[in-house]
């Protein structure tokens, strides 16, 4: 099967017609040496990492490709590449390509971050003449300082990525094919090579942009390629097909989810026992159950229980973790401005308690529930059910508006003093 040709017209920057990668899996090493004296002996399965693939990129346009982990998105880009051949189809690219891909992809270990340098840009034929012009910029934007004479299996990932964008960002590349590589960087340098693809696409330039950050998606890409198991599920408008991964990722979550919830017994437990609180369900803004939700949007938590034997003042409370532990908020219908009381629930009783929000206040992460149920008739509350780790959940971020735990309604000013006059202009929350 031919390599990835290069044509000379058109307007497609990457044509890729019925493109398809198989990989040969053995059981064992040796059974891939039998078969080569063992003619029409098959001794592997095939496993296809893409499949029936065709794309149409336009030249100047900035097309994201989505799908999980394992849906064929980095085999996709090695192939319009040129990195590994096809098993069937075909691919034309037009122009010259520059790419990061997997981390130190591309680096001699050995060699320092300024031999490396020389070294991709000569393969990505630049003349020496060029390399020495361009060579200062290159090191200023990585930002790599004194490390930039120090061998590359010394870099975290982080500077890998530094190093790698830099160099490929440098050749001026007609098409510039980028892997989920930024989403190892910090903030800063994330933020200097998002304005440098947004560069490119105002010079015309081709991007294509793999990643699972849906914000930078549907904000960069006017064209989406959505994968699953090496096949194009979906592809067309931005918002459309990113969309549709949000709502595939949220099925299979609450699948995972729900196993791990139902299979959490580890977790401690302890009270009295006099209610038993059951199910610890979560519902989106429809009451419909769900483990995943999207910042902003409406949710309940909803506890089921029995009395098994009288009880006085009983509390019922929620805490709400980050995975790692982090306490960030606590609440029960006791301790409130216009309490809900119990005074007395009574042997053979069953209910329900909810509590409500009108907007999810997290932002991405994985979290977890912890119930309270605690006797409040003595001095110091006692436990009558208490259950960690209840139930865990997961928020998505599409929008990506702010960083950190917690989103916060916020209402912006800008002033300006401008040729005598005041200019104001107000952003709302």
């Amino acid at each position: 099967m031919d390599a990835p040709k290069k044509t000379g017209s058109g307007s497609s920057a990457i044509l890729a017609k019925g493109l398809g990668k198989a990989y040969r899996m053995y059981a064992r090493p040796s059974a891939r040496f039998f078969e080569l004296f063992l003619p029409g002996k098959k001794l592997h399965q095939e496993f296809w990492a893409v499949r029936n693939v065709y794309l149409d990129v336009p030249h100047g346009s900035t097309v994201g490709i989505i799908g999980e982990n394992g849906a064929g998105k980095s085999s996709l880009l090695k192939l319009l590449t040129g990195i590994t051949r096809p098993t069937e189809g075909e691919v034309h690219v037009q122009g010259r390509v520059a790419s990061l891909l997997e981390l130190g992809a591309g680096f001699h270990p050995e060699f320092s971050g300024r031999d490396n340098i020389h070294l991709n840009c000569s393969i990505l034929g630049m003349s020496d003449a060029e390399i020495a012009e361009r060579f200062p910029k290159i090191v200023e934007f990585s930002e790599l300082g004194e490390f930039i004479d120090r061998p590359v299996k010394t870099y975290s990932s982080g500077m890998y990525v530094r190093l790698g964008f830099s160099v490929a960002a440098s050749v001026d590349p007609d098409i510039l094919m980028i892997d989920e590589a930024l989403s190892v960087g910090d903030e800063h340098f994330r933020g200097k090579c998002i304005n440098r693809l947004n560069e490119f696409r105002e010079q015309g330039k081709t991007t294509i942009f793999v990643s699972h950050d849906m914000g930078a998606v549907k904000s960069m890409c006017q064209h989406v390629v959505l994968l699953d198991k090496g096949e194009v599920l979906a592809q067309g408008n931005a918002e459309k097909v990113a969309d549709e991964y949000l709502k595939r990722a949220k099925t299979r979550g609450n699948e995972r989810l729900g196993l791990a919830n139902r299979t959490s017994g580890a977790y401690p437990r302890w009270g009295t026992g006099e209610i038993e609180t059951l199910e610890v369900d979560m519902l989106d803004g429809t009451g419909a159950p769900t483990l995943v939700f999207q910042t902003g949007e409406a949710f309940q938590v909803r506890i089921r229980y029995r009395v098994l034997r009288d009880v006085r003042n009983p509390v019922f409370g929620l805490g709400i973790y980050r995975s790692d532990g982090t306490y960030v908020n606590g609440s029960n219908h006791h301790w409130r401005e216009h309490p809900l009381e119990i005074e007395t629930a009574r042997a053979g009783e069953q209910g329900e308690v909810r509590m409500s929000f009108e907007h999810m206040p997290l932002l991405q992460g994985a979290y977890y529930l912890t119930s309270f149920l605690y006797d409040h008739s003595k001095a110091a509350p006692t436990a009558i059910d208490h259950r960690e780790h209840a139930v865990g959940f997961e928020v998505l971020d599409t929008r990506r508006l702010q960083h950190g735990m917690l989103y916060l309604p916020t209402r912006w000013e800008l002033v300006r003093q401008r040729e005598g006059r005041e200019e104001r202009t107000v952003s709302p929350s």
